[in-house]
């Protein structure tokens, strides 16, 4: 079969190439990928800012399939069966995490799209373990989101939670960003703000308008803390969803919340470190919670928030390419002309 792979560490080193398709062993199931999401960080492998992948590997983790054959000991799922996936394969089984029931925080989980071969192919195996199933009226292109809402919905609403009538700010208009501010308005948020730049004028805050998020704002064209301010009676925002990574953006979350305020982090910066007004945290008595990943719970969630039409997936998803057509569904991305992305093997 044929698949995108990173053969090499730095800019570019990606390619189509000829692999062998994988056989599932007795706990795993083999799945015919029908659709794959470009994530942030398949970008990043790309342009060599992020290292941590493992080549020669194949990229991608977001994904939606129908399962083509069954190991001997599968017994939850059958052939037919239409699946997403959490994106690995599995943890170590000791450490106390995999103990607790938090896989995905396990330092040797075996992550695909970076550690190990993932998506961008037509088809991977999996272990049961992994699997939730999807129901027929969710197509398998908005099931690709199911991964990118998971990770939002673990970081917003189950790690730091929206309450009823909340004033929530989303920075950063991304997938993650759109899908975060989708999240917290099913939730039951009172209000939501996204921002962007003017960089993200023609395709992502225009998707933001046309998703009737309550307020969008061009921060280069408005002041926000200004605005944040005067919408909330001078008081500031209950919670602010950091999905951008940006350092500025990060400081000025802190600005911008309540007394006794909460910040979801949820977004990549890609540095080690960064600044942060820790005494404007410190006076403010800010609640900071940090989110890595998804959990179960969280998928289970995902791919019924999806499957109920809560998410408005057709304004998230912007682009379908072949696989053969990665180049230009890359170049898409990185001109900020797309916002979710998938790639059809």
């Amino acid at each position: 079969m044929e698949a995108l792979v990173k053969t090499e560490h730095g800019k570019g080193f990606m390619t189509i190439q000829e692999v062998d398709t994988p056989v599932p062993d007795k706990n795993e199931v083999l799945i015919k990928i029908k659709a794959a999401g470009i994530c942030g960080s398949d970008i990043h492998f790309y342009d060599g800012s992020l290292t941590h992948c493992i080549p020669p590997v194949i990229l991608g983790h977001e994904f939606s399939g129908e399962i083509v054959q069954v190991g001997d000991n599968v017994t939850r799922f059958s052939v037919n069966d239409r699946v997403v996936s959490e994106p690995h394969k599995g943890g170590c089984g000791l450490c106390r995490f995999c103990h607790t029931g938090q896989t995905e925080v396990c330092p040797e989980k075996r992550a695909i799209g970076y550690k190990i071969d993932g998506v961008f192919a037509p088809f991977i195996t999996m272990p049961e373990a992994s699997l939730h199933p999807i129901p027929d009226q969710l197509s398998f292109e908005h099931a690709a989101l199911a991964e990118p809402l998971a990770v939002v919905i673990k970081g917003v609403l189950e790690r730091v939670r929206v309450n009823p009538e909340d004033f929530v700010v989303v920075l950063g208009c991304g997938p993650v960003g759109l899908l975060a501010a989708n999240a917290a308005k099913v939730a039951g948020a009172q209000s939501v703000v996204i921002t962007g730049t003017d960089l993200d004028e023609q395709t992502r805050l225009k998707a933001a308008r046309e998703m009737n998020i309550d307020h969008v704002i061009n921060v280069q064209q408005d002041n926000l803390k200004e605005t944040i301010l005067s919408l909330t009676n001078g008081i500031g925002a209950d919670l602010v969803v950091e999905a951008c990574g940006v350092e500025a953006a990060i400081n000025q979350a802190f600005d911008i919340i309540r007394i006794d305020g909460r910040i979801a982090a949820i977004g990549h910066t890609g540095r080690e470190s960064l600044s942060m007004p820790w005494e404007t945290a410190l006076h403010k008595a800010a609640h900071v919670t940090w989110s890595f990943s998804s959990s179960w719970s969280s998928w289970e969630k995902a791919v019924s928030m999806l499957s109920e039409r809560k998410i408005e997936a057709d304004k998230i998803i912007s682009h379908t390419y072949p696989l053969k057509e990665w180049g230009t569904a890359f170049s898409a991305l990185e001109k900020l002309e797309a916002i979710k992305v998938l790639l059809v093997p």
